[in-house]
């Protein structure tokens, strides 16, 4: 919507000093005289009478823009500010005690995947290495001696199993000879005494074997844990040299350039580039609406819509507030300009169930005393008329009783508007459709200086139409030369923007001519930048 606050940022200030300038032609003798002519243009548009509508008085009509009420199902909603937070944060930490040298970075800068932040002294970590290493050799050369030891256990076994067995047969023949009376007892308890012995010798290499796979199991072990020290250590060795693991913006660092740290100790903290989200506070008594909102609408620091699902609630609930923390997560990928913590981002949380509703712009409403005005413009004049509002959603109001989708409501130029006064449109016939209007195409920002301070505005160039700040606008581009006009609606007149200039590459730097209601105009620099594809 083009008009005096949400273009190009103009204040009164800036207007009058603007004009007065014009009529003039000398800065000094308003700089001289400004409380004076302050005063005199506030008065003249306070008091009621005929210069409150007209500037300069008489009949003639004031320049009004005009928009269809629209028919839609909607709930309402709450305008909430929330900020934009990452949801990883990774953490860079000491590997070692020792002594740390950092790069020169700073919080707050930009870093990239693997870039070096700070550099460890790993003397300590080598040294240990090479201890491992030779735990490791060692290890593995008393595995090796079991093994062979198990091998001849297991042969000494064999042969006294196989001795056994021979006692064993000697000890079942001496057994029926004796039972036969052919042989004495001492014979037989000759026979059994060796066979029983020789038993006692098996289990006992059993055993020995046992105890040995108990020590090749333990030297296995030894082996494996030395092979993970040694990778750690190895991994540990490499990690001296702290690298962002990720695309990110250095949040928090270590304070000391060079100095002793201790193992596990912070040094620095990498916001992620690619995982964002919001966090804004939301009334308890809306946060089911919230959970079971299947998209949940709102808009950036530079106007642009945004779509965002819910995700999460991480808090108690605040008896202070009466609020929860609620993190969303973005629909579609994050724009780049957006991608800082805490960035400001406005959120529409919905209070109501969707019923079909009239809304209007928020422009059109004129609070007077307790009551809220409307102006439709009928006939020529302007007519006054209560309303009863219900809430509102993003910049829209929804309006619940006094007035119909077939009225011209007022939205620009009703300000000191009269019931009855005559009014004009700004360009032509009434609009019958939003004042925004959104186009694809190339978008440029372009900016200027004011009294106040930078100005900007948004530039959108597309195929079969352009668009400055939402109102459509003819552009157009021969050898790489820009021109167009776009009309800023006052409530004493319609100031006409136009911008020439001349485009190298993704930049354009010109001329923006105000052009004022009296016909005076006013020039100051411009330039701008094409934003980068999404």
């Amino acid at each position: 919507m083009t008009n005096l606050y949400s273009i190009n940022n103009q204040n009164w200030d800036d207007i009058i000093m603007l004009n007065l300038k014009t009529f003039t032609g000398k800065k000094s003798i308003f700089e001289k005289y400004r409380l004076f002519f302050l005063t005199s243009i506030v008065i003249a548009f306070i008091i009621p009478s005929s210069f409150s509508q007209n500037w300069g008085g008489g009949n003639r009509a004031s320049t009004v823009v005009v928009e269809k009420p629209v028919r839609e199902t909607l709930s309402t909603t709450k305008e909430i500010q929330g900020k934009i937070v990452s949801s990883a944060i990774s953490i860079l930490s000491s590997v070692t005690n020792s002594i740390i040298i950092m790069e020169s970075i700073k919080i707050g800068d930009r870093v990239i995947k693997n870039q070096l932040i700070a550099t460890q002294d790993s003397k300590n970590i080598k040294y240990n290495l090479k201890l491992k290493k030779n735990q490791l050799s060692n290890a593995k050369i008393s595995l090796q001696d079991w093994e062979n030891e198990l091998k001849n256990e297991r042969r000494i076994k064999l042969i006294i199993q196989e001795q056994s067995e021979i006692l064993n047969s000697k000890y079942k023949r001496t057994k029926e000879l004796y039972q036969k009376n052919t042989i004495s007892v001492q014979e037989l308890e000759n026979a059994t005494s060796s066979y029983l012995s020789s038993q006692q010798q098996v289990l006992s290499k059993d055993k020995a074997i046992n105890k040995i796979g108990y020590r090749i199991k333990q030297a296995e072990n030894s082996i494996e844990k030395l092979n993970l020290e040694i990778k750690k250590l190895e991994e540990d060795i490499n990690d001296t040299n702290l690298k962002s693991p990720t695309d990110g913006q250095v949040v928090d660092l270590i304070s000391i350039q060079t100095g002793y740290v201790k193992v596990g100790e912070s040094i620095a903290k990498i916001q992620s580039n690619n995982d964002f989200e919001i966090e804004l506070e939301v009334p308890a008594i809306y946060l089911d609406r919230v959970k079971n909102t299947n998209e949940i609408k709102g808009y950036d620091i530079y106007g642009q819509a945004i779509s965002a699902l819910y995700r999460a609630t991480l808090l108690r609930e605040n008896p202070r507030t009466g609020t929860r923390t609620v993190r969303l997560r973005f629909k579609d990928k994050i724009k780049k300009n957006l991608q800082a913590n805490n960035a400001s981002i406005n959120i529409l949380i919905p209070t109501s169930d969707a019923e079909p509703v009239i809304t209007v712009s928020k422009d059109a409403i004129i609070p007077i005393s307790s009551r809220q005005v409307i102006f439709v413009m009928k006939d020529g004049k302007a007519i006054k008329k209560s309303v009863k509002l219900g809430g509102s959603v993003g910049n829209k109001v929804i309006i619940l009783d006094g007035i119909s989708v077939d009225d011209d409501v007022i939205v620009r130029g009703n300000e000191l508007l009269k019931d009855g006064a005559a009014v004009k449109l700004a360009g032509g016939a009434p609009s019958t459709s939003k004042i925004s209007q959104k186009v694809k195409g190339d978008k440029w920002i372009l900016k200027w200086q004011g009294r106040g301070g930078e100005r900007s505005g948004e530039l959108v160039i597309g195929k079969k139409s352009s668009t400055f700040n939402g109102e459509k606008t003819d552009v157009t581009i021969q050898d790489n030369k820009l021109g167009f006009e776009a009309p800023l609606v006052l409530p004493f007149g319609t100031i006409t923007l136009k911008f020439n200039g001349v485009i190298a590459a993704n930049n354009i730097e010109g001329t923006l001519t105000l052009k004022m209601p009296n016909g005076n105009e006013s020039q100051v620099p411009f330039t701008g930048s094409k934003e980068a594809s999404k």
